[in-house]
């Protein structure tokens, strides 16, 4: 708990700037991201390296990533797709089992089911499908699963993996869930801005999702422009001086309260981060009296 002495030095401003202090070798953008809607989650995954119990929600995503690189992946020398009925039948027999085994291993825990594994199943094939048989055709990658490095100035690259690279088009990244996203979330666009410095290419999101109902929509840039992400020189300054502010917060915390001591508990008043936090059983912000 943050003692009354702690608090003092953290309101007070430093007598000198705070140097690099924090046990990372590279920033990403979900880590940036992570640090802007709750410092204690960042603190406890970056710091305290602690693992979350793996969810639905992102694990029926990565199945859905599996299916679609696995066809892409071959298709940079084949040209064609891997006919939908074969993909999703190797989908059902092995994808989806090996993915989750995967996620559970690297994370120690089994997956959370918000319903089940047979229904989480049955929406990422949905997705998968439906993806490969309208948008899939009209792509030609040259990577897949590309790991891209950017200097943002900051004291540590700022490092991510682009879903699907095109020869001259912009990078592609798939977006998974329950909700359709016709324009990206304000954290999508620090990926922009990392694929524009790394490659200089600009990204457009394509967001795959299932209702309730179990029905699928697609959008892309052809459905909503502001799917695609294409930073001005001053938008990408701008991101700059964001980024070197986002560590500097980081590294102040660390110096006024360390490591052990909570870090602020911002996620307590976003819209759902307490919801899906795996820390939230002994966050501060959340004890009872």
């Amino acid at each position: 708990m943050a003692t009354a002495e702690s608090w003092t030095k953290l309101m007070a401003p430093p007598e000198e700037p705070v140097r690099f202090n924090l046990p990372i070798e590279h920033w990403s953008p979900s880590s940036l991201s992570m640090l802007r809607r709750c410092p204690r989650q960042w603190q406890e995954r970056y710091v305290h390296r602690r693992k979350e119990r793996p969810a639905e929600a992102p694990v029926t995503g990565t199945t859905v990533h599996a299916g679609l690189e696995r066809n892409f992946r071959q298709k940079i020398t084949s040209g064609e797709d891997i006919p939908v009925a074969e993909l999703i039948e190797w989908y059902d027999d092995e994808g989806f089992a090996a993915t989750v085994a995967e996620e559970q291993e690297r994370r120690g825990f089994e997956v959370y089911w918000d319903t089940s594994a047979e229904a989480s199943k049955g929406r990422g094939r949905k997705m998968l499908g439906a993806y490969s048989r309208l948008v899939s055709p009209r792509i030609q990658p040259v990577a897949v699963e590309s790991k891209v490095s950017a200097n943002f100035g900051i004291s540590v690259p700022v490092e991510g993996r682009a879903d699907l690279v095109r020869a001259s088009e912009p990078i592609i990244d798939w977006k998974t869930g329950k909700r359709a996203r016709k324009k990206p979330d304000e954290s999508w666009r620090i990926q922009g801005a990392v694929y524009q410095e790394a490659i200089g290419r600009p990204i457009e999101f394509h967001s795959v999702t299932t209702s309730p109902s179990g029905s699928v929509a697609i959008w892309t840039p052809l459905e909503s422009s502001a799917l695609l992400i294409q930073p001005t020189a001053r938008e990408r300054a701008e991101m700059r001086r964001t980024l070197a502010l986002i560590e500097a917060e980081a590294c102040l915390y660390m110096e006024l309260l360390g490591p052990d001591e909570p870090w602020p508990t911002h996620g307590r008043f976003h819209e759902w981060a307490c919801s899906y936090c795996g820390f939230r059983s002994d966050c501060p912000a959340w004890e009872e009296a």
